[in-house]
């Protein structure tokens, strides 16, 4: 067993004569290839070089014509038009993406609704409608929400407020009422890409009606313009956990080309207050700025305004026209996520040791949780106990959660054998979320258990325990500057496009220890078998490391990186787990 407990699942190896091809790319690298089913130097060339001339015409979306023309005819008219986004980054970036092409085109009455989490949860609600046809808006376009939101968009169009639904989410009903409903994932659609985020979407959408105002001599920004708007969609792809395949490689790539320029003053704000130095390579149309940057940089700061307070501060920061403006929000959100960070250490401290360790799943909830971190506490207990969590609020006489799960269980499932007890749940195979009654709380929880026991006990032993995906074992001479060269290439890493964990085995660990504030942190030295010595790095690792002796022989696996100092730089490596006998 690994030090993480971890299966470790080897990729196959790439056949003889695709190795032998290629001859421009390391058999390292072409083993990537292979485990991306890039089996073509099309597919290859496509995937390392993506071009914005390559992404998919936006007619084939579904509705598409009718959104545009409707939105166009607003335009035209002067109509009162009601952006509609979801409280998440996603939902805030393209609301912010839709406010900034309409008011491009033209428009002078645009407003933006961002629901509150809390009070009003997730789409579109009915109080909010009318208030909206009391205040007599004529459209309604909606963005990473509403395809689910039937009788709220009913209510809209009876009375006389057309609704444009742009939306990505998986479509559970057919019969949508809205003017118009774009949304990649409904019966009928053409569109070839599916994995869309809702800003994504939006993007299209937006292209779509650029093109339509530029072609009828309507007021229209230049061809092209709209790329400045692709910081906004990478963000959003990103911190979605869309798969970073196909086109989204392609919107991510020139997003963040496109953020490192620091058209935005929000953005360029809040990356200040990150320490992030974004520089750019015109000709290459490249920059030092990469997924990571997105995810877990900006993406955490513009969902903690939902999560801890209201998503209109991520909002306002998005839209900020002055400096001082942009620093006063990115002083908020920065502020906000540092308060978001300890309070889920908190709660994950305030939670039973005996339900972490002795139980099938991990329920629990309290009043003073807030529903807006309750993914996230789901999320790292999931992980780290490698078993469901079900994190709740109470709310009144209601209980309000959010549920993850590890791979080898079906959240929905779960949560579909105790809907007796629940008012209603849904989401998908790892994450989603429920609602109950609190005089339901303990009988709710012991049907979670006991569904959860019944579900695991049907596996194999080997389908639940853990696994880390290996892309290919090499050897110490691969390790050198040309295979990191190369690696860059891969990347954004992602969602389906993971940074290479690779294998190495029969090293020696030097001078192990334990480091950070928190001990949490393995270092050592890696002594390969020709002498090579790389300095290795693995974060939150187990207690158990602090035993591993100095000289320990181990097998590793690892992700290549490297380490920038006083204009030097060294090939290092980023510890994933490891296998050795020689504990204290």
């Amino acid at each position: 067993m690994s030090l993480l407990g971890k299966i470790w699942e080897m990729h196959k190896p790439a056949p003889a004569d695709f190795l032998e091809s290629g001859a421009e790319h390391s058999d390292v690298a072409k083993q990537l290839f292979w485990n991306r089913e890039l089996k073509n130097e099309d597919d290859i060339d496509k995937f390392l070089n993506p071009s914005y001339e390559d992404l998919h015409d936006p007619g084939l979306l579904k509705d598409i014509d009718r959104a545009v023309s409707r939105i166009s005819a607003a335009l035209d008219g002067g109509e009162d038009i009601l952006i509609y986004g979801d409280y998440d980054a996603d939902g805030v970036c393209g609301s912010a993406l839709l406010k900034e092409v309409f008011e491009e085109l033209g428009a002078k009455n645009v407003e933006v609704y961002i629901p509150h989490r809390e009070d009003e949860g997730y789409g579109m609600n009915l109080e909010a409608v009318e208030g909206f046809i009391e205040d007599k808006k004529d459209l309604i376009v909606t963005v990473d929400c509403g395809s689910s939101n039937i009788e709220e968009i009913n209510l809209a169009q009876e009375n006389g407020i057309d609704v444009v639904v742009i939306d990505h989410h998986q479509v559970t009903r057919d019969n949508n009422p809205a003017f118009a409903h774009v949304n990649p994932h409904q019966e009928g659609d053409k569109y070839i890409f599916k994995n869309l985020a809702g800003t994504g979407v939006a993007f299209k959408v937006c292209s779509a009606l650029i093109d339509f105002r530029r072609k009828k001599g309507a007021q229209a920004p230049h061809q092209g313009w709209e790329k400045w708007l692709l910081d906004l969609v990478a963000i959003a792809t990103v911190t979605d956990v869309m798969p970073l395949k196909g086109e989204n490689r392609t919107l991510v790539k020139y997003g963040l080309y496109v953020l490192a320029q620091k058209r935005r003053p929000g953005l360029n704000a809040l990356m200040e207050k990150a320490s992030v130095d974004a520089t750019f390579e015109a000709q290459e149309v490249a920059t030092n700025l990469n997924a990571f940057t997105l995810g877990f940089i900006l993406g955490p700061r513009l969902n903690s305004a939902g999560r801890m307070e209201h998503a209109d501060i991520a909002f306002d920061l998005l839209t900020a026209k002055t400096k001082k403006d942009a620093d006063v929000l990115a002083h908020i959100l920065d502020t906000k996520n540092k308060e978001r960070k300890k309070l889920v250490e908190d709660i994950i401290a305030e939670i039973d040791t005996t339900q972490l360790n002795n139980s099938s799943a991990i329920v629990a909830g309290s009043k003073n949780w807030p529903i807006g971190v309750a993914g996230i506490v789901a999320g790292r207990l999931a992980e780290k106990y490698n078993k469901p969590a079900f994190i709740y609020q109470k709310k009144g006489s209601k209980l309000v959660g959010s549920a993850r799960g590890p791979e080898y269980l079906n959240i929905v499932e779960i949560m579909q054998h105790c809907d007796d007890f629940l008012i209603k749940y849904g989401g998908h195979r790892q994450a989603g979320g429920f609602s109950a009654n609190v005089a339901d709380e303990e009988i709710l929880a012991r049907n979670i258990q006991t569904k959860t026991a019944m579900a695991a006990g049907k596996l194999d032993r080997k389908d639940i325990i853990p696994k880390a995906i290996v892309e290919a074992e090499i050897s110490p001479d691969d390790i050198n500057w040309n295979l990191y060269d190369e690696l860059l290439k891969f990347a954004p890493h992602g969602e389906a496009n993971q940074k290479p964990i690779f294998l190495l085995r029969d090293v020696i660990l030097k001078n192990p220890r334990m480091v950070g504030e928190g001990k949490d942190h393995f270092k050592c030295v890696v002594e390969t078998g020709k002498g090579k010595r790389l300095k290795a790095i693995g974060f939150r690792f187990p207690s158990d490391a602090a035993h591993i002796q100095d000289g320990a022989e181990a097998d590793i696996l690892f992700h290549l990186d490297k380490n920038e100092w006083d204009g030097t730089r060294e090939l290092d490596l980023k510890l994933v787990d490891i296998k050795t006998s020689h504990l204290l």
